[in-house]
Order: structure tokens, then sequence, then C-alpha cells
């Protein structure tokens, strides 16, 4: 397990501790659960993003027809 030190705003901090213990955790497990759900979040928009231009690439024509009408 890594051990990291980070400087977070105090307006932040509150945020966090009121976070975590409304939900019944410590504030260090509520800080792994933001960032796992960050990046799966950022995983999911980029896979969004991928196929988005694929379906853009792959059916331009029809895109542009339903555009038309």
């Amino acid at each position: 397990m890594t051990t990291r030190s980070i400087r977070i705003p105090d307006e932040i901090d509150e945020l966090l501790i009121k976070a975590a213990d409304e939900e019944h955790i410590s504030v260090n497990a509520a800080v792994v659960q933001a960032v796992e759900e960050w990046a799966r979040m950022r995983r999911h928009r980029a896979e969004v993003r991928a196929v988005t231009a694929q379906v853009m690439a792959e059916d331009k024509e029809l895109l542009a027809r339903l555009a038309d009408a």
C-alpha cells in the first residue's frame, strides 16, 4: 500500500470530513472512494468519446441524411 501526503484546501477538507462522517467511514476511505469514482468516470467518458467518434465515422452518410430530415 502506498502512503501519500496531499494538500487539500480547508473548505474541501471540511466537505470531506462531513461527508465521511455522514457515511460513517474514515476520511481515508472517503478519499479512496472518491478517487475510484473519478477514475471510473474518466475511463467511461473516454470510452463514450471513442464509441461516438466510431459511430460518426462509420455512419457519416446516415447522420448527414438525418440532419437534413
